[in-house]
């Protein structure tokens, strides 16, 4: 009906059916997964559609990879899911799903094969089945203990030298990726934050890259988020944020304001060794997010090119400080900032 009524130019209806399917698209991904998702790959006209039942795919992957009616997911289909960064399911996950929808493809093959245990004729079969799918698995984003009995196990199905690099970087946390890599994906990302969530982390990552700071974005993230120094356990000392976190490149403060309980704090690209030192950069940025459910808003404040002399201030008195005002600085043994903006731009909404 909807196509009908698109090829009929009949636009309120048009409207009316798209809306009712986006209002009901959790049901009817629940009832017919691989239907709907044959659907919106091959009418792309209908873009709010795609949009919002590929948002909800991966916000509840389960809904399609879990279902009965996997095998029967056209290949073009599922190299679309595969393609998201925003699929919130482990990497090992994913890879296990599709090795399963490729067997399922041939009758012949068995459900649990592994390449050691089969003929060159099932593994060229497997292999040619996965081809085009398996550059959109990032092998990268495998946890170290999943490497053998996951990645080792059908090496068989990988291009030619891709296991044996996954290897090294694993042997070697300062080996670079031989291949391309692409952003991890959501049910890859982790981040050690008892403030922060996965959405305020990546909204974080895309303000650094200078993008807009959506909750609702399909990007992954590039960067990975170590945690230096929390307050909690580790003090409110000055002597003691240096200690942890002086030497360690590009730092992120968070902080939670008491009333409004929404987050905080500014991005340093540079580092925070140094007594009494100011430092020089147009990448830093200050910030105040609102999280709510998975949604993300975010106001920012940067340096100009006149003030940028004074975007970072690194003293052993202070913990972080950013600005001449200063426009952000937290002070040592109690729970006081600092904030008059001088060095960086009226705070902005994103």
């Amino acid at each position: 009906l909807l196509i009908a009524a698109d090829e009929l130019l009949i636009q309120r209806l048009v409207d009316f059916i798209q809306d009712f399917l986006i209002k009901n698209r959790h049901k009817f991904l629940q009832q017919s997964p691989v239907k709907m998702v044959h659907f919106i790959v091959h009418n792309n006209q209908f873009d709010k559609i795609k949009e919002a039942y590929l948002e909800k795919i991966c916000e509840n992957p389960k809904l399609l990879f879990d279902s009965v009616e996997l095998p029967f997911l056209e290949e073009d289909a599922l190299k679309v899911i595969l393609k998201c960064d925003n699929l919130d399911m482990k990497e090992s996950i994913i890879w296990k799903k599709l090795v399963k929808w490729g067997i399922a493809q041939h009758t012949m093959l068995e459900n649990d094969m592994i390449c050691e245990d089969t003929n060159n004729e099932e593994i060229n079969t497997l292999e040619e089945t996965l081809r085009e799918l398996i550059k959109h698995i990032r092998f990268y984003q495998f946890e170290r203990q999943e490497f053998i009995p996951e990645v080792w196990a059908y090496k068989h199905l990988l291009p030619d030298k891709l296991t044996e690099d996954v290897l090294r970087c694993y042997l070697d946390s300062n080996a670079k990726p031989l291949y391309y890599t692409y952003p991890i994906r959501w049910g890859n990302f982790k981040i050690d934050s008892v403030l922060m969530n996965k959405q305020a982390a990546l909204a974080l990552a895309k303000l650094i890259d200078k993008e807009s700071a959506d909750g609702t974005t399909s990007k992954g993230s590039r960067y990975h988020f170590n945690l230096l120094y929390r307050s909690s356990l580790d003090g409110l000392s000055a002597q003691v944020f240096h200690q942890k976190c002086d030497k360690k490149g590009a730092t992120i403060v968070v902080a939670k304001t008491l009333n409004s309980g929404g987050l905080i704090g500014g991005y340093n690209p540079l580092d925070w060794n140094g007594n009494n030192v100011w430092k020089q950069t147009t990448d830093s940025f200050l910030f105040k997010l609102d999280c709510v459910k998975s949604r993300v808003s975010a106001k920012i404040s940067r340096t100009s090119e006149d003030t940028s002399d004074y975007a970072i201030y690194c003293s052993k008195d202070y913990g972080p400080s950013f600005g001449e005002g200063p426009d952000l600085r937290f002070i040592d043994d109690h729970y006081t900032l600092k904030c008059k903006a001088k060095s960086y731009s009226k705070i902005s909404t994103l």
